[in-house]
């Protein structure tokens, strides 16, 4: 389906937009400890409505913050023009963050964005992370496997998924990806007893992004089309961090098993960085 038709006819696009694409991802929310968590983060930390058996069902544990982790392949019309069909990415996110230090309007820390060409074409992810960087989004340079889809079945087993990211720090186009330490492991199934709804990934994933340079952006994400085909997921998340060779906070490392997670294919519309008061005044309640 042609990117442009599909926008066009659910979510009309006008200046103040920054793009669209339409993505495919699988998201995964692990608990780790508050005081890891806020380690990392340089704001205060809002306690998610826990109590809320819409967002969270089941208990979530004691002490700790969620953390999402995301594999997804999108393709976004600002790369068109570049002749770059579709990227592969991933990211790890803060959510309930409190940027405004009001104790009530949550926003979403980006502790590590990556994104790379698919069948192994990193170089396709070097202008958009140059871009991305530039605007205060920080996004590295990235290797997927597979590497032309968010995730993939196992041979032994058609029912379980799995995806691998790792950071290219020194690419070897010629025989590997060279120097590429490991970044997150995804490894999951249908869950038959899910441990959150489809609403709690809505929540957590259309907070605004804070920047770099002291702005945010909204990015939002719409899963009301006929092929967002949602599926509540259980499985494991590892997070690499330095003890394993890894990229991520050492305060991240661990492997996070039975844990909840959602795939799901959606409709992304983006917006010009702006305020971060703008941007949490404006989140749309459709998305």
């Amino acid at each position: 389906m042609p990117v442009s038709t599909s926008l066009s006819s659910h979510f009309p696009l006008g200046l103040e937009h920054r793009t669209a694409c339409l993505r495919t991802a699988a998201w995964f929310i692990v608990p780790v400890p508050v005081q890891s968590v806020q380690s990392i983060v340089p704001y205060p930390l809002i306690t998610p409505p826990f109590s809320d058996p819409s967002l969270f069902p089941k208990p979530f544990p004691a002490n700790t913050h969620p953390v999402l982790v995301t594999a997804g392949f999108l393709n976004d019309i600002r790369q068109f023009s570049l002749q770059i069909q579709s990227l592969l990415s991933a990211s790890i996110v803060i959510p309930f963050t409190d940027r405004l230090k009001d104790g009530k309007t949550p926003f979403s820390y980006p502790v590590r964005n990556f994104i790379g060409g698919v069948n192994g074409r990193d170089v396709n992810a070097v202008v958009p992370t140059l871009v991305g960087t530039a605007q205060g989004t920080n996004i590295f340079v990235a290797s997927f496997t597979p590497n032309d889809a968010p995730y993939g079945a196992l041979a032994s087993d058609p029912n379980e998924f799995v995806a691998q990211v790792r950071q290219v720090i020194l690419p070897n186009p010629l025989s590997g990806p060279g120097i590429a330490p490991a970044a997150v492991d995804l490894n999951f199934v249908s869950a038959s007893e899910p441990q959150y709804t489809e609403r709690t990934f809505r929540a957590l994933i259309n907070q605004p992004s804070i920047l770099t340079n002291t702005k945010c952006q909204r990015n939002m994400y719409y899963f009301n089309q006929t092929f967002s085909d949602p599926v509540l997921r259980t499985g494991t998340a590892t997070l690499y961090g330095p003890a394993r060779g890894g990229v991520l906070p050492a305060a991240l490392d661990k492997r996070y098993e039975g844990q909840g997670g959602l795939s799901a294919s959606s409709v992304t519309v983006g917006f010009n960085v702006e305020d971060c008061e703008v941007a949490a005044a404006n989140i749309d309640p459709n998305a």
